[in-house]
């Protein structure tokens, strides 16, 4: 288990700090975390953006994980609480579920079995966990916003957030705040694999918007968002 994360409420491997499961992706499983990333090219627009925006595109599914077994739950509709998500919550939102390619990918098991090393020492203990990918594009006309509802909780025990690509972008800087609002750290997610694992229960987290650096060619940031939840 990861003292910093229960203590201080998150970690980070990021850049120099990248630690045995990021060299384990790009080394001993490159062309699986290669095709990992590509299933990011087979997203579809998020139909439920109250500001209007054609930024986000993604897929969702759900999963049930124990003594590293994962099993793919009914697909059903994500739903959040108004109070996590003052934006998009207090009602059903349907999302295309996770193609089976990509939950085949043996990354994903990979990503998961870590998490959970970290956060729990009870290989018995059910987790629920939602699974989102999210591409956010931007355009000399309109931002991305990788989280529109602002600095918030997910309503989750921890979240991993993970970076799969980031092209031609400016900004998106995550930041962390304590139950008080008072800001911890910030971190910028850089290079494919850099990460962040989050306790829900103790910190707030948020991302700024993204531009491209280059306004006459596209942008666009990749993010695997997990979402555990203790049964």
């Amino acid at each position: 288990m990861n003292a910093q994360l229960n203590q201080l409420g998150f970690m980070a491997a990021v850049g120099d700090s990248r630690n045995r499961l990021q060299h384990q992706l790009c080394q001993q499983m490159a062309q699986a975390y290669q095709r990992f990333c590509q299933s990011w090219n087979q997203l579809l627009p998020d139909p439920y953006l109250r500001d209007g925006g054609r930024y986000r595109l993604r897929r969702y599914s759900v999963f049930h994980w124990q003594q590293g077994r994962l099993q793919q739950l009914p697909h059903e509709p994500h739903y959040q609480s108004s109070y996590h998500n003052a934006v998009h919550g207090g009602f059903n939102r349907h999302f295309r579920a996770w193609l089976p390619t990509t939950i085949a990918n043996p990354v994903f098991k990979r990503l998961i079995a870590w998490s959970v090393e970290q956060f729990s020492a009870n290989p018995k203990q059910l987790w629920r966990i939602q699974a989102h990918q999210f591409r956010i594009v931007a355009s000399a006309l309109e931002e991305g916003r990788p989280t529109p509802e602002g600095v918030h909780k997910d309503g989750a025990d921890y979240i991993l957030i993970m970076l799969l690509a980031r092209h031609n972008v400016q900004g998106g800087v995550s930041y962390i705040y304590n139950n008080q609002m008072q800001a911890l750290q910030q971190y910028t997610l850089n290079t494919s694999t850099d990460l962040l694992l989050v306790n829900d229960h103790k910190v707030y987290h948020g991302v700024t918007p993204i531009l491209p650096e280059d306004k006459n060619q596209p942008a666009w940031r990749d993010v695997l968002v997990l979402t555990f939840h203790r049964q």
